[in-house]
Parts: C-alpha cells; structure tokens; sequence
C-alpha cells in the first residue's frame, strides 16, 4: 500500500515537473491588460496631450453644423423678405470667418495629436518589441519545442507592425471620432431636444452592431493570425533547409503544404472581412435613415411651431456628423481589431514565467566551483514528449577535473545528460548535484557562465567570425579593453586550431559567416565555435561530438587543444569516434537511457563487453596492405598530374572557348539580380505600378473585381443624389406658414425617397466589401504562393546573399504581402467612390449652377494636394525605417532559431541590448520624418473648412445679388465641399498605399528573379497553379550507375569571389564505383557534392555524367537520380512518414517501403518501440530527435530514393559506432549498381572505396585505393595513422 502511495506521489511530482516545462510556472504578477502600459511618463504625458488635442479636434467639427444652421437661417429669411441684402452680407462674412478660425484651431490640434501618437507610438511598440523578444528569451526549451517553426519571428515581423500602427494612427482617429460623435449628441440636444431623441435609437444601432459585429470579427480574425503564423513557419523552415528541399525537388510538396495553410487562413479571415463589410455598409446607409427621419419630424414639430428652421438643420446635419464620425472608424476596424487580438498573444506570452530563467536574480551563487557532477538515481521525459522514457534511474559521477566520456548507440541519452547539466530540462526523477549542491537550486545564469559547450552541430550567429568568437565571453565583454580582447580571441582561435584557417581568409577574422555559418565547411564551423568554447575559460567543458567534422589532422591538433584545455577542469565528452576519448579518466557506455558499463579505456577493452565491441568495429584493419601495388588501373598523384596534358584534355581543348564563353553567360547572373534586389529601393516608387502589379496578380478574379468597382462607383454616386434630396428638404422646409400643407407633403416625398436610398446604399457598399475583401484575400494568397515559389526555386548564390536570409524572406512572404493587401479592398473601393463622388458632383453642380461650381471645384486640387503630399512624405519616411527595420527582425529571428546556443552562451543581456541598439537606430531616423508629414496631414484634414468658407461666402452673395437660388447654393455645396472631405478622409488610408507601394517593389523584384540553373524548374513552378498543379508521377528509374567525370574544373563561391574552392579538378569515376574525397576542412569536398547536385555551376572546366555535361542535362530529371545525405541533418516539421517519404516527393509511398527504409538505415527499432510509430511528430527542425536518430532518418530518406548517384556528405557522423556499422553495411549492399561519391573524415568509413582521392585546398594531392595510398605513405597514410586507436 505505501509504495502504490509512494509511486503516486512519484508520478504527481513527474507530472507537475512536466507540466511547469510546458505551462510554465503560475505567476504572481497580474498579466498586463494592454500595451500601453510599456509607456514611459513621458510617453504617457505625451499621449495624455495628444489624446486631449485628438478629443478637441473631433469636437470642433459638430460646431460647422451650428454655422450651418445659421447660414440656412440667413437665406431662408432673406427668401422670405426678412433679412436684407445688406444684412445678408454682412452675417455670411462673419459666419466665414467662423470657418476660418475652425480651420486654424483644427490643423493645431490636429498637428499636436499626429506627432504625439506616432512618436509615443512608435516608443511603446520599441518598448513591446524589447519585452515580447525578452520573455521568449527567458522561455525553456520545451517552449521552443512545441513552437511551430517561424512564430515568433513572424510576431515580431509582421505582428509588431500591426501593434504599433494600431497605437500611431488608429487609436488618434478613433478618440478624433468618438469626441466627434459625442460633440455631435451633445449640439443636437441643445438644438432640440425632441428631435435629439427621435434620433437617439439610430446611435444605438450603430453602436451595438459595431460591438457585436466588432467581437464577430476579432473571432476569426484571431484564428486567421494563428494561421498565417503557422504559414510563416512553413515557408522559413522550406527556406532555412532550402539546399536539401532543391536536391530532393520538394518545392511542390512544401507549397502545397504552405497553400493549404494559406487557404484555411483565407477561409476564417473571409469570416472577419465580410463581417467588416456589412459594418460599413450599415454605418453608410444610417446617414440618410437619419435625414429622412430628422426632416420627416422636423417638419412636423415646425408646423407646430416648436422649432425653427434652423434648429432643424443642425440638429439634422450634427446627428449626420455623428453618424460619419462612427463611419470614420470602419476603414481602421481591421486594423483595429488585428491589433487587439495580436496585442493580446503578445502579452499572454510576456506574461508566461519560465521555469528555467536565465535573467533571473534568484537561486545561489557560489564563490567557487570545484566541479564535482553526480547525477543520483535520475529519470528525463521530454515534456514534449512524455509517453517516452529517455534517462531511466541513471546513477553516475564525472569526477572534478576529470575527464569523463559517455558513449553509447543514438538514443541513448548521451546528449540529454548534457542537456540537463545546462539544464535545459528538468529531471522528472532523482537529483543531478553540481559540488553537492541540488543544480536546480542555482541561479542559471550564474550556472551556464561556469560552462561551455560545443555541440554537435555548432550554430554560429551572421556575423564576423571575430564576433562570433567573442560571444563566447559576452558577460565580460563591456570590461575588456579592445586589445586584450582581442588577443583573447586570437589566442582562444590558436588553441582551437582556427587561426591559420581563419588568417588563410581574404578578410581573415572580419569574414562574415553568413546564416547559420554556411559561408564556412563544417569543420571551420566546429573550430570556430571550439574556439568561442574556450575564450572564457570554463570551469566545465561539454563537447557533444565536437570533432566530428574535423579531418584527421584538424582533429589531431584540436584534441591536443582540447586534451589541454582540460587540464584544469571538469570535462565531459560525448563522442561516437572512439579514438577521442581513449585518454578519457573515466568512460560511461550508455544503452536505451540506463549505464552498462564504466571504467577506463583499457580496462573496458579487457572486459571484452559492449565498449570492446565498439572499439573493434572501428579499428583501420592494415595488416591486409601490402607496400607495393600492382594495380594498374589505380592512379598515383604523379599520373594525376601528367595526366594534364594527356588525349582527354586535348579533347577537352578542342571546346574550350565554347565553354569558357558559355561560363561567361552563365556567371551568376542571379547572384548579380540578388545584388540589384537589394539596391532596388533606390528605384522611385509610384502609385501606378503598385495598382498595375495588383491587378496582373488579380486578373482570375476580374469578375468579382468588375462587380466590386461597380458597385464602389454606385456607392460614390450616392452623395451627390443625396444632395439633390438634401437640398430639396431644406428648401422645402423654409416655406412660408400658408404653404405647411404643401411642406408636410413634400417632405414625405423627399423622406421615403431618402429611406429607398438608404436601402440602396446598403446594398452597394455590401457589394464593394465583400467582393474587394474576397479579391484582396485571394490576391494575398496568390502572391504569397507565387512569390514562395519563386523564392523555393532560386540557385544556391541567391541564399548566400547576406540579405537573403531565411527570416528576411520569410518577412517579405508575410509583412510585404499584408502591407500590399492594405491597398486592396476597402482603400480600392474608398478612391473609387471618392472618384465617382467627385465627378458625379462637379457634373451635377455645372448642370444646377456652373458660377459656384467652378469656385467650389477649384478648391478639390487643394484638399487632394495634401493628402497626396502627405502620402510622399509617409513613403520616404517608410523607406528610412523599413531597412533598419528588417535588420533587427532578422536578428531576433535568428536569435529564436538559435535559442540553445544563445542560452549555452548566456548571451540573453547582450543579444536583447544589441536588439534594442537596433530599434534606437531606427526611431532615431524617423522622428523629423514625423514632423513634416503630420504637418501635411494636419493641413489636409483642416484646409476643407477654408474651402467651405469660399463656397459659402460666393454662394452667399450670389443669393443677395439674386443671381442664385438657396436651391442652387445648397445643391453646389453639399455635393462639392461634402465631396472634398470625403477626399480629405480617403487619404486616411495613406500609410496602407505607401506601405503597399514597397511592398509591390520587394514583391515584384522576388517574383521577376530568374534562376540559371532552375530555369526550366522555375517556370514549371511558376506555371502551375492549384487549378492545374498535376500529382508527381512517379519517374522511371533509369537502371544502371552513372560515371561521373570532373574536367579541369575551377570554382569560387559567389559570395568569396577571391578564394578558389577548387582548382583544376580532373576525377573520373566509373559506373557502380565509389569515390571517396577526404582531405583537412575547407579542402573543396563537400564543394565537389555541391556542384554534382548543381547548387552551383563551375567557373571554368565541366562535369560529365554519362558522357554528357550536367548543365545540357533538364536538372529536374538529373537531380532525381541523385541522393543526398548531407553532414548538415535536415528534418522537417511533421511525422517521421512525410520526412522519409519527401524521398519520393509527390508519389504515393506505401508505409511497407517507409518501413523498409527504416530498417536499412538501422531506424526501424527506434520507430516501432515509439506509441505512434511512422505517426511520431518530430518537432521545430527534429528539435524530439537525436542528433543520430535525424542522421538515420535522412538516411532512410536516401535509401527510398533508390538513386544512381549517392552522394554522402559525413553521412555518418553523427551515429554512434554500433549503428555506424549497420548502416554502413546497408550502404555497402546499396551501392551495388550505383555510383557513389562520399565525404568523410572517419576513415574507417571509406576503406573500401573504389578511388580515394585527398584534397588540399581544392587541388588534387593523391588518388588511388586504400591499399596503394597507404602504401605510399603520404599525406592519407598520415591521416590513418593518426585515426588509429591502438
């Protein structure tokens, strides 16, 4: 009974572990409610006046309706005869001048408003970025694991964007409109108060269908933004593995993957758009429910004699002020309501409290650190997932200042050991000591600055390698003087072997590593990050295979490095080449997450247990080499080199020209497009290309198009019948009290003709919404498809770019294309309706009276002119932010992508300071940038009012000259100046087409980039289309090997034009051989796999396969007859099935074959002894997989493929022996009828190779078999002596 209860407890402590990992823990602090608590007092000062100056600024406006109704007042009564034409003048000169004070208090507060909000604006977004990108960096790993690849640099991209427009210029026309529409309540009571509450229920409709309408939205607006996030994280994760995505052809695969994300985004996006759409056009058809009850009981409370006339019109017009105020908030409601759901994921994800926190003050921090690690009776489940056991009641001790190695088959928890030393997760059972000290009980970061680790696969950031180093010490960095750290770097480099390599560079340690540190050969990339390992000198070293991508020399000359190094510290080496470890002090073997066996090397080897036999399987057996070869069709080094002038060159000579000329075309031109993308900014942006860029993309939805603008141009019309209506009534209403029989019955006339419009209008901008939302979801879609598509099929030299990096181009798919759906829909429809509600109104006031119609016509140039300026001054000021801008979200996206390696570091202070640095540098740009452009948009909001002041004071005195009729007067006016403020407001939307204007640019440039190689693969890609894309047939395999020969072939990269990656390269393999390509680092071998795979074309020379030169070949077909296993493991999100079955891209694959696959790559055990088996989701990047278990599953991926050309890139280094051994078995027995071209440094793994060949600085040192090379005893009889473990 006491141990059922003990093992309850157990497992109620092992879910509760679990469940803080995942949830993290229960804050005590209250989640923020908003984003405006990360103002400042200063900024909350600032938005405090602001807010007051928006508020004064939407109050002014219901004053016009009083002026309005005194005007109307004046001219009925000098149509009456009881006013003057004296006295007529005078009041209308003073009633103008009223105008003109309104325009000058209006564009003050207005000013005021503009700036502070932006500026503030822009300071609580800065301050939202800093917090939302600390918290994620405070987060633990099983966060990150459970996390779609892409979500949060997407946040930070995209969705920040979204925040801080919310808070610039939303929320100010949102106050402006709400004091508006309050102001307006307020006049029409003071008026009359009968006819104020008549009107009142109309309010109240507004408001409740705004409200229900409003949540309806932000609903499936919200689930809208999850997908797109989602989509986000397809597209990066394509683009971050774009090199295996291109070898295998997977581009179809990954876009219909990332469309059929897109389409269920669209789908619950089209749910808020047309909920959006039926809000305005309720909100447009209120207005004139409004008029034609106002003037309906107006009249009937004038022939009482209750009200004046005068009474009536303003009453009417401010409850119409009103009505429109509530109007001027719908084109913002998407905005709006984005920017609330996305604020509110923002801060649930600040609000979540880590349970492993590296910024955290709490936890002990000991004076010293001996280094004593125990680890007593432990258990680990990853939270992620928990139905698998990897650390079962582990009992071990690495000594202080020993050095202890742990090894084992893949899976078996070697590196989640080192895992939970950096404490990453959290044991759900037993304790891990550190000094006899629980390491839970620590501060963390306290913890990981006392280690460092050097991981299997090293991350280095995109930055110099000098940078990268230097991160290794980030906490002391601010203390050091430039000089000492920079002989700490040097040295750090020299002990880690690096220095020569790094020297050897053009730009030596200023060299830019590039995303990832792809600019740099694998084993660069190991030495690199060594040496970042060593510069702080740690009190505990962790080395998860850290020499595995080093040759024999490099790995010789590190180990010495390291074996010193190790001295005076605590280390622990996990290792799957044996010769590394043989000094250890003490050797663990590991199997299925439980200790087997321990001891040293020797005494292991003597127990002849599961060590002994690990150490068997890898030996270089030599006794079979014999000293002289009598081979003869084996090449010595020496024939290599007189071969230079033997008959195959000479053929060779014989076209030369015609390959260097060809070569001369082919020079990367998409490099140079590459180059010339990023100076296309300089290009003048104009309005014209956007809308033609808009409707090419639109053009298969025309007729949805075609119906929306008609039914926008309709809409637009409404005003200027409207003012027919309008005028009619209020000439109706001043007639004189013999005629009220006569006014009752007109006004009924004009009252239901205006109900009949309303319905009208209603239908129109129902039309304009959802046909323009629909076309703008449709238009977002395809350019995202299209532009994803094209980027999947650009050449390797594209990516190499430093401004091509995954997270950019992951921007550009989702900022670009957002900002670019903001010029669609509602803003397409507002400019229009705008257009036909100008036209329509000069048309009609020329054909009632063409005197006042030129005046008042003459005024619309003005009120457009500044808008349109305003728009110009927002565009330069979009184009200064915009670059900065993508700069600190690709650095915070990186960051993310690399957040183990950021949290090994302890970089969270100094990388979040960086981020800010960034954001500082960007509001610094833009703050005289929002001076000029709200002076521009303060004028274009306040310089109607001087307009309507012209119009009246003319129309005013051609009634007193009796040349006008009030009818006249009012016609003009309300269709023109009402006109001009619907202009005024149009250009609201200013920020959306300046953005869409960039965003047309970048999109454009993505889409016209054409591929060299992927030529024929681009238009394939471009060309189909979801209507038309046809299922992959399975390709017929054609039978046999390949022979592959490499003619006098020269290659630079790209982006290191200086530096040959390989000089005058002549290999010839035959069908069904094995080449091998061994060599230190940075010798040219996985170059030479590079340009079979045609990533990249050569500068000089060309590579024959079959006796034809690849570049002929259709590089579709070419590149299925590969395979590829790269040292670079990529794993997609998604099942182990899809990742193994991306093999056969776009064919249906049996799971017997899945299986099958499994089993030849020595996975198969793995899978089976998993509750979901083929079904096990992988994680973010395989983040639930082992470094070994992702080696196998790429393996397996291979072994589908079943190729004529396998290429074997270190396929091997991340396995342990055991597997090594099996694979290498299957690997031996697949090779049979195929060519295969393998890179290795574990020597063991290439012995039976047809033609090894040695590189050195991509030249050709040796070539033969294993035994002739050996036997000469040169440069590969060194590198397997130094591989040797006995």
């Amino acid at each position: 009974m006491a141990s059922q209860q003990d093992e309850a407890r157990s497992d109620e402590r092992k879910r509760a572990i679990l469940d803080r990992q995942l949830n993290g823990i229960k804050s005590q602090e209250k989640q923020s409610k908003n984003v405006f608590e990360y103002a400042t007092l200063a900024d909350k000062i600032i938005l405090s006046v602001s807010s007051a100056c928006a508020v004064l600024a939407g109050a002014l406006n219901p004053l016009v309706p009083v002026i309005y109704g005194l005007l109307v007042g004046v001219f009925n009564g000098f149509a009456a005869g009881s006013v003057t034409a004296a006295e007529l003048r005078s009041k209308i000169s003073t009633f103008s001048l009223y105008y003109v004070y309104l325009s000058i208090a209006l564009f003050a507060f207005t000013y005021v408003a503009t700036v502070g909000f932006y500026y503030s604006g822009e300071r609580i977004a800065r301050a939202l970025r800093t917090a939302y990108l600390s918290a994620i960096m405070r987060q633990n790993m099983a966060f990150f694991d459970l996390l779609g690849p892409g979500v949060i640099t997407s946040r930070i991209m995209s969705d920040m964007g979204s925040v801080q427009e919310t808070v610039t210029s939303k929320v100010s026309v949102m106050l402006s409109a709400l004091a508006q529409f309050c102001a307006a309540f307020i006049v029409a009571f003071i008026m009359y108060w009968k006819t104020a509450l008549i009107l009142s229920p109309f309010f109240a409709a507004m408001i409740v269908t705004a409200s229900i309408g409003g949540a309806y939205a932000i609903k499936h607006h919200k689930r809208a933004m999850e997908l797109y996030n989602q989509a986000s994280g397809v597209a990066e994760e394509a683009i971050g593995a774009i090199r295996h995505v291109t070898a295998f052809g997977i581009q179809r695969l990954l876009s219909q993957r990332y469309l059929s994300v897109l389409e269920q985004a669209a789908k619950a996006d089209g749910k808020a758009q047309n909920m959006v759409a039926a809000m305005i056009a309720w909100m447009n058809a209120m207005p004139c429910l409004i008029d034609a009850l106002s003037f309906w009981a107006g009249s009937k409370l004038l022939v009482k004699g209750e009200v004046s006339v005068a009474e009536v019109t303003t009453t009417t017009l401010a409850v119409t002020i009103g009505s429109f105020a509530l109007i001027r908030i719908a084109p913002s409601a998407q905005a709006v309501t984005s920017g609330i759901a996305i604020a509110g994921a923002v801060l649930k994800a600040i609000a979540r409290r880590s349970p492993q926190d590296p910024l955290a003050a709490e936890g002990e921090q000991p004076t010293s650190v001996v280094g004593d690690i125990q680890l007593d009776h432990v258990d680990l489940v990853y939270p992620s997932r928990d139905d698998v056991r990897i650390l079962s009641d582990v009992t071990l001790t690495c000594a202080a200042m020993k050095k202890t190695a742990i090894v084992g088959p893949s899976g078996s928890g070697k590196s989640s050991i080192l895992g939970l030393v950096e404490r990453f997760y959290e044991p759900t059972g037993g304790t891990f000591m550190l000094d006899g000290r629980d390491i839970q009980s620590l501060n963390l970061r306290w913890l990981r600055r006392q280690i460092s680790l050097v991981d299997q696969n090293p991350v280095l950031f995109n930055a110099s390698i000098f940078e990268n180093i230097q991160y290794g010490c980030s906490e002391i960095l601010d203390q050091l003087p430039g000089a000492e750290l920079h002989q700490r770097v040097i040295e750090a480099s020299k002990k880690a072997n690096a220095h020569d390599f790094i020297m050897a560079l053009p730009d030596g340690y200023q060299t830019q590593v590039g995303e990832k540190g792809l600019q740099l050969s694998g084993g660069q990339r190991q030495r690199v990050a060594i040496a970042r390992a060593l510069i702080k000198d740690p009190k505990i070293l962790l080395l998860d295979e850290a020499t595995s991508a080093l040759d024999s020399k490099s790995e010789a000359a590190v180990q010495a490095a390291l074996d010193a190094a190790s001295e005076h510290r605590t280390t622990i080496i996990i290792a799957h080449r044996l010769s590394t470890i043989r000094n250890a002090d003490n050797i663990i073997v590991l199997a299925e997450g439980k200790v087997v066996e321990e001891g040293k090397h020797e005494a292991l080897i003597a127990q002849n247990g599961v060590y002994a036999a690990l150490v068997q399987k890898q030996q270089i057996d030599d006794t079979k080499v014999n000293a002289t070869t009598t081979n003869a069709t084996r090449l010595s080094v020496d024939d290599v080199k007189n071969n230079t002038t033997s008959s195959s060159t000479v053929n060779y000579l014989d076209d030369e020209k015609n390959i260097q000329t060809q070569t001369d075309e082919l020079a990367r031109p998409s490099t140079r497009r590459a180059q010339a993308t990023a100076r296309k900014d300089i290009r003048r942006l104009s309005a014209k290309q956007t809308l033609s860029f808009i409707g090419h993309m639109s053009r298969d939805d025309w007729k949805v198009l075609l119906f929306g603008l008609m039914c926008a141009i309709l809409a637009g019309l409404g005003i200027p019948v409207q003012s027919v209506f309008f005028a009619k009534l209020l000439t109706v209403i001043g007639f004189p009290p013999p005629q009220y029989g006569q006014l009752r019955d007109q006004v009924d006339l004009w009252s239901g003709l205006y109900v009949a419009i309303a319905g009208a209008t209603f239908i129109f901008w129902m039309g304009v919404g959802m046909a323009l939302s629909y076309a703008t979801e449709q238009l977002s879609r395809r350019v995202r498809e299209v532009c994803f598509r094209s980027i999947m099929v650009q050449d390797m030299a594209f990516f190499d770019e430093p401004g091509n990096v995954p997270s950019a181009l992951s921007s550009v798919l989702s900022k670009s294309t957002d900002d670019l759906a903001g010029m669609g829909g509602p803003v397409i429809g507002g400019i229009l309706t705008f257009i036909s509600t100008i036209l329509g109104g000069i048309i009609l006031s020329l054909v009632v009276g063409w005197k006042l119609a030129l005046v008042c016509t003459a005024t619309i140039p003005v009120v457009v002119a500044c808008g349109w300026l305003r728009l110009q001054m927002l565009s330069t000021f979009d184009t200064k932010i915009r670059q900065s801008g993508l700069d600190s979200a690709a650095y915070a996206g990186e960051l993310v992508r690399s957040v183990r390696t950021v949290a090994s570091l302890g970089l969270e202070e100094y990388a979040l300071a960086r981020y800010d640095g960034f954001l500082a540098k960007q509001a610094a740009k833009s703050v005289r940038s929002i001076l000029s452009a709200s002076s521009l948009y303060a004028a274009s909001q306040s310089v109607v009012y001087l307009c309507a002041a012209l119009a009246f004071w003319y129309g005013g005195t051609l009634i007193a000259n009796e040349e006008y009729s009030t009818f006249q007067v009012y016609v003009c006016f309300v269709s023109l100046i009402s006109g001009s403020q619907i202009a005024g407001s149009i250009f609201t939307f200013a920020p959306d087409a300046s953005k869409a204007m960039h965003a047309s640019q970048e999109l454009q440039s993505i889409m016209d980039l054409k591929p060299t190689i992927n030529n024929d693969k681009s238009q394939r890609m471009l060309a189909s289309t979801k209507g038309n894309e046809e299922k992959g047939e399975p390709h017929q395999q054609e039978s046999g090997a390949c022979r592959i020969e490499f003619e006098n072939v020269a290659f630079t990269y790209p982006s290191r034009p200086n530096r040959l990656a390989l000089d005058n390269l002549s290999i010839t393999v035959d069908p069904g051989q094995t080449l091998a390509l061994v060599g230190q680092s940075g010798s040219g071998k996985s170059t030479c796999i590079s340009l079979l795979e045609r990533f990249y074309e050569p500068d000089q020379g060309r590579i024959i396969v079959d006796g034809r030169d690849i570049r002929k070949l259709d590089v579709d077909g070419y590149r299925r007859a590969i395979a590829l296993v790269s040292q670079e493991t990529i794993v997609l999100s998604g099942t182990i099935r899809e990742n193994i079955a991306i093999g056969l891209a776009g064919e249906d694959v049996s799971d017997i074959d899945i299986l099958e696959a499994c089993r030849q790559a020595n996975i198969l055990d793995f899978v089976e002894s998993l509750p979901e088996g083929l079904s096990t989701l992988v994680g973010t990047g395989g983040s639930m997989l082992s470094g070994g278990q992702k080696q196998r599953i790429a393996i397996a991926r291979a072994f589908l493929r079943r190729p004529r050309i396998l290429l074997l890139d270190e396929a091997t280094s991340a396995l342990d022996t055991e597997s090594e051994a099996i694979v290498q078995a299957a690997m031996d027995a697949i090779r049979k009828n195929r060519t295969t071209v393998m890179v290795a440094h574990r020597l063991s793994t290439v012995r039976n190779a047809d033609v090894i060949c040695v590189l050195q600085d991509g030249v050709l040192l040796e070539m033969g078999s294993h035994e002739e090379l050996v036997g000469k005893r040169g440069k590969y009889w060194e590198m397997v002596g130094m591989q040797n473990l006995h």
